[in-house]
């Protein structure tokens, strides 16, 4: 395989944090012309546990619905950081890093990827997405050093 700066087919996991939209702009420098290649974003949905407070009061997880408002407030969130041609996709999964990889087995030669850089406890509680989309990735990636902690 040889390495090359340009690529065909980029994807940016996306999550509305300012360390994701710095990724959206390096995505942009590995595919500079559109009418060579595409940018993909996408954001995963977590649904709520079945015990999560409120679940029982708002009734169960409407699926269609978050995903619609998901992909408007992406659309929206693309066209704000001057990406408008960018590829918005949006799903629910209970695990992000694996519907990362899934969707980038199909057609992605790199995936650029923000880490918020958590550390300790938060680190342990919450864990990394973006270490996971590393070990599980079909192809190259690209991790963006996040925020540095306090």
């Amino acid at each position: 395989m040889s390495w090359q700066l340009h690529k065909r087919s980029v994807l940016v996991p996306f999550d509305f944090s300012a360390a994701s939209r710095k990724a959206l702009a390096v995505a942009r420098s590995f595919v500079p012309d559109p009418a060579q290649g595409s940018v993909s974003v996408i954001h995963v949905i977590t649904p709520p546990p079945v015990t999560a407070p409120g679940r029982l009061l708002r009734g169960p997880f409407d699926e269609e619905r978050a995903i619609a408002q998901g992909f408007s407030q992406l659309r929206e969130a693309l066209t704000d950081a001057g990406y408008p041609e960018f590829e918005p996709h949006v799903r629910v999964a209970s695990n992000p890093a694996e519907e990362i990889v899934r969707f980038a087995e199909q057609r992605t030669e790199l995936i650029v990827i923000s880490s918020h850089a958590r550390q300790g406890f938060d680190r342990w509680l919450i864990g990394s997405t973006a270490e996971r989309v590393v070990r599980l990735a079909p192809c190259p990636v690209l991790v963006l050093r996040g925020p540095n902690p306090q």
